[in-house]
């Protein structure tokens, strides 16, 4: 008898390796998330600017933009585990730093910028060498559930980060919030340092970089399937994860919160997420990847327009935690259906190139900015949130 979806989940937490490798992405997760809203609220308490809340998230998701089709090249030319060894050390050394200038009060907003450009560096390396050798380790039987889990444990990241560094900020300030990075970035190091199996690199190759890249586009441009999934997750990225960059302004200029409220209200759309995520991974199938992400899509821009609308803090929270039901459907398939419908010899390149389709976020987080320094936070996350849904119908339409 085949084995479901949470035996399949249970089973793989049960592997050393997989285990490992799940840990890791768990606490990177939970510093990124953490720093966004932190980095978020720290900047609009210093500078009362909706514009420079999303200039400096900017510079923590714009590496993805900038290096992400080099990625997938550069998984494919060095050794993976090597790779994320240098930058767990890096992101550990960055956060000692800023912990220390934290300390001793000689901290500013461009020694975050800087801190929080260098961590989206490593982020960028996240699809092509931690998802991809988490795939490998769970093997193509097991994707739904291995990826499924990962996105949930990404969401319980999005509800304990945002949690945690709010109240972090609170008490604690900045030097807190840091060190705990530190703890976090060294435990995951450790992981990464002691796996047991021989990470397979056979297909390393020594192509260039450009040729790698060029490649990994035309590939794309021959499998519908997964030509319609990076097109969902450009989409998603710039008119869909944007509004995140205004809740900090939200909060406290419409709901005038403080850091710990604010990350709460935050942290709903991680709880939502963490348990759609969990029922995808324990009873998806296959032949609903597609549905499932498509129709997760739309549920969360039609929420952020509920949230743009919103009046009250206490409405925001339930709105915000159906929200995340639909971002667990999109990111739970998003690495499935680009695994999956992707032939081996090809995986991490276009798993680079997905990379690349997340770097309209910070595109869309600049334009979020701008409308937001015109008109308002709320109207801005409104008007693109609505414009999200829009493209998302031709999408559908055009790859059915």
């Amino acid at each position: 008898m085949p084995l479901t979806g949470r035996q399949t989940a249970m089973a793989l937490v049960r592997e050393p390796d997989f285990r490992k490798i799940w840990i890791t992405g768990a606490l990177s997760m939970t510093m990124r998330w953490m720093e966004i809203l932190v980095i978020g609220i720290y900047t609009q308490q210093t500078t009362q600017s909706a514009l420079a809340v999303a200039a400096m998230l900017f510079a923590r998701m714009s590496p993805t933009l900038l290096f992400g089709a080099f990625s997938g090249a550069i998984a494919e030319r060095l050794d993976r585990r090597w790779l994320l060894l240098l930058g767990l050390g890096v992101s550990a050394a960055v956060s000692l730093m800023l912990a220390i200038l934290a300390a001793i009060e000689s901290i500013e907003l461009w020694h975050i910028a800087l801190g929080a450009f260098i961590g989206g560096i490593f982020w960028s390396l996240e699809f092509p060498t931690r998802r991809t050798l988490l795939g490998e380790i769970a093997g193509l039987e097991r994707i739904g559930s291995a990826m499924g889990l990962d996105s949930a444990t990404n969401q319980v990241t999005r509800m304990l980060g945002p949690a945690v560094g709010g109240l972090l900020l609170e008490f604690t300030g900045l030097t807190g919030v840091f060190a705990l990075g530190v703890v976090l970035y060294a435990w995951a190091l450790n992981n990464v340092a002691t796996l047991n199996i021989r990470v397979d690199n056979d297909t390393v190759t020594d192509e260039g970089v450009i040729r790698i890249i060029v490649e990994g586009f035309a590939y794309i441009r021959t499998n519908r399937l997964v030509a319609g999934t990076l097109v969902v997750t450009i989409l998603v990225n710039f008119f869909g994860f944007s509004y995140g960059a205004m809740i900090p302004v939200i909060g406290e200029t419409t709901f005038n919160l403080s850091a710990f409220p604010i990350g709460i209200l935050v942290s709903m759309e991680g709880i939502g997420a963490m348990l759609g995520a969990l029922a995808i991974a324990w009873y998806a199938r296959a032949i609903y990847f597609p549905r499932i992400y498509c129709f997760g899509s739309a549920l969360f821009l039609v929420m952020i327009v509920a949230f743009s609308l919103s009046p009250w803090y206490a409405l925001s929270l339930p709105i915000l935690f159906i929200s995340g039901i639909g971002v667990s459907g999109f990111g739970s398939m998003q690495s499935a259906i680009v695994f999956s419908a992707t032939s081996p010899a090809m995986r991490r390149r276009v798993m680079g190139v997905l990379v690349v389709c997340i770097g309209a976020g910070p595109i869309g987080v600049l334009h979020t900015g701008l409308m937001a320094q015109w008109l308002s936070a709320e109207v801005a996350i409104r008007v693109i949130a609505i414009e999200g849904l829009v493209a998302l119908a031709f999408c559908v339409w055009k790859w059915p």
